[in-house]
């Protein structure tokens, strides 16, 4: 178990992250050594990071969702995002001045079904 994050295996190789109220995305090394030690323990292929209780993404969460992305990226992980609430991507899009390098689905079953 990684402190601040709920990781669920789902089959198929995917891992579901859901962040909680003690996730610090301030700190990205704090997390990223852990976390990328369990999905090679679990010998995941896809990282699936439901936002559904991000009611903000700024800069630093943006910042740490790509930190995340390099992380699995580097060791063969598919990250891919699900359940950004409208608000909030919205926010996001008028701030940022680059299109995100990790797929965005609706939500956590488009995620897993995405190769």
């Amino acid at each position: 178990m990684v402190a601040g994050m709920h990781l669920t295996a789902l089959g198929d190789g995917a891992v579901l992250l859901e962040p909680s109220e003690g996730l610090d995305p301030t700190d990205p090394d704090a997390y990223v050594v852990p976390l990328l030690e369990y999905l090679q323990q679990s010998g995941a292929t896809r990282l699936i990071y439901d936002l559904a209780d991000a009611v903000v993404v700024d800069a630093v969460y943006y910042g740490w969702l790509k930190s995340l992305y390099n992380a699995c990226r580097v060791t063969g992980v598919t990250f891919i995002s699900a359940n950004i609430r409208p608000e909030a991507a919205y926010a996001l899009a008028t701030t940022l001045e680059e299109t995100p390098p990790f797929p965005c689905a609706r939500d956590v079953e488009g995620a897993r079904r995405r190769s």
